[in-house]
């Protein structure tokens, strides 16, 4: 489904768009002011998970369950779990390149995005998830998806770094994005009235702003509050300096 075939959610509405109109995603990197749908930035991803913001419109998610997108194998696998009641037993320790974020979102992104539609819908790139290598014309999977969990971390792993999630607690299951349509509808009926916040700069298209809050980010408060003293100082030196500068201009 395309956007302009159903309603957006106000908080995906105001993320930067594509030429063909389609919403750009707060993890996707930007390269000479095009958007690049075939990666997705780390940096973005990690950003998101340990400030708990949705990785799709990049606004901050409540307390409460967290909400990905699954297709494939791992659809089938979580359905299996969670129907046969274990849901709180099960937990997949191995590290995934993909966040989480707010269920109404994840339903629309679903819908919308290519690859996730349908199964019949083909990878457009080859990718490398953790030393496995994924080849361009990959198909989705019969079923997928979007999945609720009890929360998920950033962290290393024996494979690399990445987001870990806890326990599954639900799963809305489709084949194609059209199964989705009354989920959609209930969930923006529910978003009506809600206030969404901006989001902030360093997870729309600006790749330097997102370097920027990254460094900040693995700095942490202690060594963030030296650099910014450190800046300042420096700031009061040069300001010595001019008026002192000026000073001997004026006694000459």
């Amino acid at each position: 489904m395309r956007p302009a075939d159903v309603s957006m959610p106000s908080a995906i509405a105001s993320r930067p768009r594509d030429p063909r109109g389609y919403p750009v995603p707060a993890i996707t990197p930007w390269e000479g002011g095009v958007p690049q749908f075939a990666s997705l930035s780390m940096r973005r991803v990690f950003l998101c998970v340990t400030q708990r913001r949705c990785t799709v419109c990049g606004l901050e998610v409540p307390p409460g369950p967290l909400w990905r997108v699954v297709d494939g194998e791992e659809a089938e696998m979580l359905a299996e779990v969670l129907a046969a009641g274990v849901g709180g037993k099960f937990q997949n320790a191995a590290p995934t390149q993909e966040g989480p974020g707010h269920r109404l979102c994840m339903i629309y992104s679903a819908m919308v995005c290519p690859f996730l539609g349908g199964p019949e819908a083909r990878r457009g790139e080859a990718a490398n998830s953790y030393g496995e290598q994924i080849p361009r014309g990959e198909a989705r999977g019969q079923k997928g998806g979007v999945a609720a969990y009890d929360g998920c971390e950033f962290r290393s792993t024996p494979v690399g770094p990445g987001v870990v999630y806890g326990h599954p607690l639900d799963l809305i299951e489709y084949e194609r994005g059209e199964d989705l349509l009354d989920e959609l509808n209930k969930a923006l009926a529910d978003e009506a009235g809600t206030v969404v916040g901006p989001c902030p700069e360093w997870l729309l298209d600006d790749e330097a702003a997102t370097e920027a809050a990254f460094v900040r980010a693995m700095r942490g408060p202690e060594e963030d509050a030296r650099a910014r003293a450190e800046r300042r100082a420096a700031q009061l030196r040069k300001k010595r300096q001019k008026q002192a500068k000026a000073s001997r201009r004026r006694n000459r």
